[in-house]
C-alpha cells in the first residue's frame, strides 16, 4: 500500500515540502536528522583532538580514512541486510553500537589519546556501522512516499540532516572548548540512541511490500554488486561517486588543518566553519526541493559536480577567514546536492526490491574515499592544505566534464 497524505497542514503534496504530506515520512525524517547529530559530533571532535594532540595533518586526515575504508567490505552486506530485514531494527542496533564506539573514544580522549593506534582501530569499527546505517535509512526514506515524491523526499531529508548537523557542528565546536572532548563524545553517543529508538517506531508500516529474498545474504550481496556492472546509468553514477568522493569529499579530512594552519582559528572557529558548510548544504538541499521532480536529473548532477569543484578549489585560497565562511557554503551546498542527486538517481533506476542494495553499492563506491583522505593529508602536510584543496577541486571539475562528454545515459535521464 502506497503511503497517503492526511488532511493536516501538509496534506496537499505540492511545493518544496511535498514529502511532509506523508505522516510516515515525517517520522522517518525526525529519526534521521537526530541520528545525524551523532555523526557530525563524532567527525568534528575526532579530527580536532587528533590534530591538537599530534599536530600532524596526515594523522588528522587518517581519522576520516579509517572510518571509510571498511565500507569496501561491509557496504554491500549492509545493503543486502537492509533489503531483507527490518530497517528500523537495523538503525536501532547501529545506534547502540555507535554509542559504545563513542564511549570508548571518550575514555581514550580522557587519557590523552593513549594509545593512539587504538583510536584508529575504534574508528574503523565506526565505519563498519555506517555501512549498515546509510542503506537502512535511505531505504526508509524512499519507502515512506510514492515514487513520484522520492526526489523531494531525499532532498527534504537531506535538508533536515544538514540543518541540524550544522547546528550540531557549531555546538560541538563550543562544547570541545567548554566541556572537553570526552564529554562531547558521550553527548554525541546519546543522540545516536535517541535517533535509533525513533527510527524503530518510524519504520512501523513501511514494509508494505513483500521483499524479494534469495536463499542467502551472500547471494543478495552478489546481486547488489552486479548492479555496478549491468546497468549503465548505475555504473556511471558510481564511477562519478568514486572520483568525487576521493577528490571532493576529502576536504573534510583537512578541515581542522585549514582552520588551525591556514585560517588561524581555534576549535570554536572550526565549529563555525563547519556550521557554515552545513548552512550551505541546507541551501543546496532546498534548491533541490524547489526543483521538485526535475526531469533532467543526470545533467543536473553533472552541473553540481562542476560547481562543487570550483567552490572547493577556491574556498580557502585567499587565507581569509571571512571569505572562507562565505565560500564554504558553496562547498556545502554542492556536496549536499551531489549526494542527494546520487541517492535519487540510484533509487529511481533500480527495482524497488533492490533499493537497499543500490545504496549499499553506493556506500561501497564511496568507501574508496579513504584514498582521498590519506592523499589530501599527505599533500597538505607536504605543500599546504590550500594547494591540496585547489588540486582536488580541479580534478572534480574535470570529472563532471568527463561525465557529460562520455556518458550519453547521464545526459538523457
Amino acid at each position: 500500500m502506497i503511503p497517503s497524505p492526511t488532511s493536516s497542514t501538509f496534506s496537499r503534496p505540492r511545493g518544496p515540502l511535498a514529502a511532509f504530506a506523508f505522516p510516515k515520512f515525517r517520522r522517518v525524517w525526525l529519526a534521521s536528522v537526530i541520528f545525524s547529530l551523532g555523526n557530525w559530533g563524532e567527525r568534528l571532535a575526532t579530527g580536532w583532538v587528533v590534530l591538537n594532540e599530534t599536530d600532524d595533518v596526515f594523522l588528522a586526515a587518517a581519522t576520516f580514512a579509517v572510518r571509510q575504508a571498511p565500507q569496501l567490505i561491509f557496504a554491500p552486506i549492509g545493503g543486502a541486510v537492509a533489503d531483507r530485514f527490518s530497517r528500523g531494527k537495523i538503525v536501532l542496533l547501529i545506534s547502540i553500537y555507535k554509542a559504545l564506539i563513542l564511549t570508548a573514544l571518550a575514555i581514550i580522549a580522557a587519557n590523552g589519546l593513549e594509545p593512539l593506534w587504538l583510536v584508529f582501530v575504534i574508528l574503523g569499527f565506526s565505519g563498519v556501522g555506517q555501512s549498515f546505517e546509510l542503506p537502512a535509512i535511505q531505504g526508509m526514506v524512499t519507502s515512506s512516499v510514492p515514487r513520484a515524491f522520492r526526489m523531494n523526499a531525499v532532498a527534504v531529508q537531506s535538508t533536515g540532516m544538514r540543518a541540524v548537523g550544522a547546528l550540531g557542528a557549531l555546538a560541538a565546536g563550543y562544547a570541545i572548548s567548554a566541556i572537553g572532548v570526552p564529554v562531547t563524545f558521550l553527548a554525541s553517543g546519546s543522540t545516536f540512541v535517541v535517533g535509533g529508538v525513533l527510527a524503530l517506531f518510524a519504520n512501523k508500516g513501511l514494509q508494505t511490500r513483500k521483499m524479494v529474498k534469495t536463499d542467502s545474504v551472500v547471494r543478495d550481496v552478489v546481486d547488489g554488486l552486479k548492479l555496478m556492472s549491468t546497468l549503465p546509468i548505475v555504473r556511471m553514477i558510481l564511477i562519478t561517486a568514486v572520483l568525487v568522493e576521493i577528490f571532493g569529499f576529502a576536504y573534510g579530512a583537512v578541515m581542522p588543518a585549514v582552520a588551525k594552519n591556514a585560517l588561524n582559528v581555534d576549535s570554536e572557529g572550526l565549529g563555525t566553519l563547519t556550521m557554515m558548510a552545513g548552512v550551505g548544504s541546507v541551501i543546496g538541499s532546498v534548491f533541490l526541493m524547489a526543483l521538485g521532480n526535475f526531469r533532467r536529473k543526470g545533467l543536473l548532477l553533472i552541473g553540481i559536480a562542476i560547481a562543487y569543484g570550483i567552490f572547493l578549489a577556491t574556498f580557502s585560497a585567499p587565507g581569509s577567514y571571512a571569505a572562507a565562511l562565505v565560500l564554504i557554503m558553496g562547498v556545502g551546498a554542492s556536496a549536499a546536492a551531489f549526494d542527494a542527486m546520487q541517492w535519487t538517481l540510484l533509487q529511481l533506476n533500480v527495482p524497488d526490491e533492490m533499493r537497499g542494495r543500490a545504496v549499499g553499492a553506493w556506500v561501497f563506491a564511496i568507501g574508496f574515499g579513504w584514498i582521498g583522505h590519506l592523499g589530501m593529508g599527505a599533500v597538505g602536510e607536504a605543500v599546504g592544505v590550500q594547494t591540496a584543496l585547489a588540486g582536488a577541486g580541479i580534478i572534480v571539475v574535470i570529472t563532471g566534464i568527463a561525465a557529460y562528454l562520455f556518458s550519453p545515459s547521464m545526459r538523457r535521464i
